[in-house]
């Protein structure tokens, strides 16, 4: 083993690997027996395999473009029903803001607020939390 590169040293170089190193050609040389049998029945099993696949390829196509469909409508529902609740914000927020902003006196006088702003509240709510 003193023969052996620096790099080397650190491998176990006593692995069998199933191969032999020879000097001539082996005298028995054998050649693989193939049954015709075996290889059209690999053929035909192969060829039901490709269909299948085809199959699983067209099916899982088709649960794409339906899972886009959806994605889309529900997208579109959403985005109107989105579109639909800052509208009725818009209806409670802004006449609130437009009545405070259109007298010039320095004062407000606004009695009984309490339930006015918590039923505004309430509204708002509901329409951003759905509570």
């Amino acid at each position: 083993m003193a023969d052996l590169p620096d790099f080397m040293r650190e491998f176990d170089t006593d692995v069998d690997y199933g191969f032999t190193a020879v000097s001539s050609k082996p005298e028995t040389e054998s050649k693989p027996t193939i049954d015709p049998s075996v290889i059209e029945n690999s053929n035909l099993e192969l060829a039901k395999v490709k269909t299948d696949v085809a199959d699983i390829k067209t099916m899982m196509n088709e649960i794409m473009q339906i899972t886009a469909e959806k994605e889309t409508v529900t997208k579109e529902i959403q985005d109107a029903d989105v579109t639909k609740r800052f509208k009725e914000i818009e209806k409670i927020v802004l006449p609130f803001l437009y009545n405070l902003s259109k007298s010039n006196e320095p004062y407000i006088h606004w009695p009984n607020r309490a339930p006015i702003i918590k039923a505004q509240m309430d509204k708002l709510l509901q329409l951003t939390r759905g509570k």
